[in-house]
């Protein structure tokens, strides 16, 4: 019985052992997915633990505990770059879209702005006194903004086709024409221009220079040695020329017995060389050239010494009554850029007196910089009405041609005819300045009637026809 109480008390034993060890796997398989499952904190923690017992002289826990610190600090690392590169990204785009924004906005409202001096650009030769002011060239001002840059562009393009008005403004001024030599600005030849005085070799006056061409008529003496050392020569036939001529090629000729011709050394050569330099049109020659008027040119901006008279100024009076409406309002117009430019051009002062009903008469100084710029344009922008007094207009401009700057000008008076007679008193000054000082008082007729008054006052009377030009009709008018 005792030996069967003792087995029994192994057996139990041995069954407590295998529960408890099975307990204690069981436990280190939880205890390992735990560690497999080991969160950052709990990392951390180990890695300052694995620091203290590093510190405490234990170094194989110190080099696990920096080997934990580096895996973290590659896990971080690594998640701070994926984040930083999306960020890059995403900043990018922004930037790319954001600056797309702005030039987009920036051609839109500098647009208009280009469009405009596109057609200054057209119409004038420099606009150096309005890109280049005292404070620079400012996009914001409202000369660059202003509808009336379309009329301006469309009475440029009437200019075009109406050669008279041209002409008209040409006369005005007394002193006008070429005139003697001067400095004044470079003119070149440019197509779409307003009319100038131009350098050319199709008005041949003086030589200037020399040139490469094939005029035989303007080729240099070297040229012309090579030419002659080309030709033949003739010489009477006698034993004492050959002797003095061996070794140089004859030729006998059948028509002359006496005679015979013979060539030079180099004869050859030279000859078909000259004939090569003619083809080539490389044959040096004098360049000769003179000055034509009226031809389309552009200022570059250089001086030169070229003939031009010191015009006088010119003083414009338009009709801006009702009864000018429609292609006649076109016509004055024109006729006031026209002015403009041509007094621009020629470097002489331009006043406009732009008169309608008694004592209402505008007065714009027109010259190339923004404000009087801005004063046109508003002009052009508006249309013609109200009645007719020719008085104050014609006694204003003859109160400013006391001053010496306006004492040489001319007047141009455009209306249809449908004003009331002038003062006597008017009518007098005018004879006695044109008979004293020359005075000349251009008339430009906009219309086909006759008118007393403005024979009466005017020196120079002319009549617009170029109706079709400006959209009217010949027997309309």
């Amino acid at each position: 019985q005792q030996q069967q109480q003792q087995q029994q008390s192994q057996e139990n034993q041995g069954s407590e052992e295998g529960e408890s060890g099975e307990s204690g796997s069981s436990d280190s398989q939880d205890g390992d997915r735990q560690g497999g499952e080991m969160s950052q904190e709990q990392m951390e923690q180990a890695i300052e633990e694995a620091k203290k017992n590093g510190n405490q002289g234990n170094p194989q826990e110190g080099q696990q505990g920096q080997q934990l610190n580096v895996q973290l600090q590659g896990q971080e690392g690594e998640a701070g770059q994926s984040g930083d590169k999306q960020m890059e990204d995403s900043i990018k785009e922004q930037m790319e879209k954001l600056s797309q924004d702005i030039v987009d906005n920036f051609q839109q409202q500098m647009q208009q702005v280009m469009e405009n001096l596109d057609k200054g650009e057209m119409a004038f030769d420099d606009l150096n006194a309005l890109l280049e002011g005292s404070e620079g060239f400012d996009s914001t001002r409202g000369t660059w903004r202003r509808s009336g840059w379309r009329e301006l562009d469309e009475l440029r393009r009437v200019l075009e086709v109406c050669p008279e008005l041209r002409e008209l403004v040409r006369q005005l001024g007394r002193g006008g024409g070429k005139g003697p030599l001067r400095r004044a600005p470079e003119e070149l030849e440019a197509r779409g221009y307003p009319p100038g005085v131009i350098r050319s070799p199709l008005q041949p006056e003086e030589v200037q220079g020399l040139s490469r061409s094939d005029d035989l008529s303007r080729m240099l003496p070297s040229e012309m040695a090579m030419m002659a050392h080309g030709w033949p020569r003739k010489a009477p036939k006698s034993e004492e020329s050959r002797a003095s001529r061996s070794g140089m090629s004859v030729s006998s000729t059948e028509s002359d017995e006496e005679c015979e011709e013979y060539y030079l050394p180099g004869a050859h050569a030279a000859r078909s060389l000259h004939r090569v330099r003619r083809a080539e049109r490389m044959l040096l020659s004098y360049e000769r050239t003179g000055w034509l008027d009226d031809e389309p040119a552009r200022i570059t901006g250089r001086m030169e010494i070229r003939p031009a008279a010191e015009l006088g100024p010119i003083i414009l009076c338009l009709d801006t009554s009702g009864s000018m409406k429609g292609a006649r309002e076109t016509v004055a117009k024109a006729l006031a850029l026209e002015c403009l430019r041509g007094a621009h051009r020629q470097q002489r002062p331009c006043y406009l007196y732009a008169f309608s009903g008694p004592m209402q008469v505008q007065e714009l100084d027109l010259r190339v910089n923004a404000d009087s710029l801005d004063h046109l344009l508003e002009f052009l922008s508006c249309s013609f009405s109200g009645g007719t007094d020719v008085d104050a207009p014609l006694k204003l401009s003859l109160d400013r041609m006391g001053d010496e700057e306006w004492e040489q000008a001319d007047i141009l008076m455009v209306t249809d005819g449908e004003i009331p007679s002038p003062d006597d008193s008017i009518v007098n000054i005018i004879d006695h300045m044109h008979k004293e000082k020359g005075l000349e008082v251009h008339g430009l007729m906009v219309s086909s009637n006759n008118s007393d008054a403005m024979q009466r006052l005017c020196t120079h009377l002319h009549t617009f026809k170029s109706w079709t030009a400006v959209g009217g009709q010949d027997y309309m008018y």
